[in-house]
């Protein structure tokens, strides 16, 4: 390590990287791109490729706290990052692809979701569509949909709008192993979209678990031998969750408290599957991006 660094001080010139930057400066190309000049971004509200995404801002505070949520989501093992956030062909068919057919785009060609993952509306349509994924709080339940307690079935980003219209807490409850695969950050950004103020799971994949915190959402490990199929819950259940702030803190028990239909009421010691005191933090400021901004010297207007 020594000899690297030795041989790095003496090919580094500070000099060479003034030279290489008055070179792109001086690009025609460069200097004839059409560029803004405003302090901020001004997002453009008739793109369909880039539009502002709810969560780039201070947000609305922590997903913490004690509450009582519907399951808008129920899954088993293995659901991957491709499972959960869509990359493949639009289909005109689908509620993303109508949304931009709506907005002028050709049906015949919509391009794929990860050219569109700038368009978090686009994204918001796509999630969870994948065809083998199979939502358990109903038989025959379209993927990317969910069934809301008047039985009506609905796509997940409309429920997740009338379940916020109506002041309802949600969370999502999967089984072993959820959110392998690649570390999509869509995943994470899709489940704090659709307003999951939690994940409970059986067990987590370790980059998911932490881009989950990074969007404020509190991931729950099951205790063992409970899994999605043996809590056969039910979109009448209410899932009570005792996330108190003050009590916060890496690999705490979490009081979950199952009230069936009929008054039943389950209780599950759920572990907060959180690992270090930043991530404690992370979800107390409400996410990443929220904690980055309070320590900026911004004023809150931006």
């Amino acid at each position: 390590g020594a000899e690297i660094d030795a041989a790095l001080a003496r090919a580094t010139d500070a000099g060479d990287f003034a030279t290489a930057y008055d070179e792109a400066e001086s690009s025609r190309l460069w200097a004839e791109l059409d560029a803004p000049d405003t302090a901020l971004f001004p997002w453009d509200a008739a793109s369909t490729y880039i539009r502002r995404p709810p969560f780039a801002s201070f947000g609305e505070g922590s997903r913490l706290g004690t509450y009582a949520a519907r399951p808008i989501l129920v899954v088993g093992d293995d659901i991957t990052t491709d499972h959960i956030s869509p990359a493949g062909a639009i289909p005109a068919t689908g509620e993303a692809g109508q949304y931009l057919i709506d907005r002028g785009e050709n049906p015949r060609d919509l391009n794929v979701f990860s050219s569109r993952r700038g368009n978090w509306e686009v994204m918001l349509r796509g999630l969870f569509t994948n065809r083998n994924v199979r939502n358990l709080l109903g038989p025959d339940i379209l993927p990317g949909s969910t069934v809301l307690p008047d039985g009506q079935v609905l796509p997940l980003w409309r429920a997740a709008a009338r379940y916020h219209a109506q002041g309802q807490p949600v969370v999502i409850v999967a089984g072993e192993r959820y959110g392998m695969g690649s570390s999509r950050d869509w995943a994470a950004k899709g489940a704090a979209l659709l307003g999951a103020r939690a994940v409970l799971a059986v067990s987590f994949e370790r980059i998911h678990r932490t881009n989950l915190i990074g969007m404020g959402i509190l991931p729950l490990r099951l205790p063992e031998g409970v899994t999605p199929a043996a809590l056969a819950l039910s979109v009448h259940d209410l899932i009570g969750i005792d996330a108190d702030p003050a009590r916060i803190s890496p690999r705490s028990p979490v009081a979950v408290r199952i009230r069936r239909a009929d008054g039943r009421v389950e209780e599950i010691a759920a572990t907060a599957a959180i690992e270090t005191s930043l991530e404690v933090e992370t979800l107390l400021k409400g996410g990443l991006l929220p904690l980055i901004l309070r320590r900026l010297p911004f004023p809150a207007a931006v």
